[in-house]
């Protein structure tokens, strides 16, 4: 290529893209990685909001190119029931004057074990 260039004097032209053309332009793309990572939103939700004729696969793509992102499918959880709203607001007030019994309870970030007494060791 070098070659043709400097020795024949041919002009260089790269190749053009084959495929089918982009649909989105760098803005949208920024738009839906900014609405992706600032809300809670689904692709569906996402793909309704860009308001662009585009696929739910497009936005699923732009937030896996985008890097910085994972996608994952949220976990559905039940609501709590009455009976454990009562549970919660009767046991908030009963713990609010612990006062320094709370020093001796060591919280972990482990979801299985949420916290655990010291006070035998």
């Amino acid at each position: 290529m070098i070659y043709r260039v400097v020795i024949r004097k041919k002009s260089y032209k790269p190749k053009s893209r084959s495929g089918k053309p982009y649909v989105t332009d760098i803005r949208c793309d920024r738009r839906i990685q900014k609405m992706a990572s600032s809300q809670k939103m689904s692709v569906c939700e996402i793909t309704r909001a860009s308001l662009l004729h585009i696929s739910k696969n497009t936005v699923h793509r732009q937030i896996i190119e985008s890097g910085y992102m994972i996608h994952a499918k949220m976990v559905c959880t039940l609501s709590l029931s009455n009976l454990h709203i009562s549970k919660r607001l009767q046991w908030a007030p009963n713990h609010m004057s612990y006062g320094d019994k709370w020093m001796a309870v060591l919280f972990g970030d482990e979801k299985n074990r949420t916290s655990m007494d010291l006070t035998g060791i």
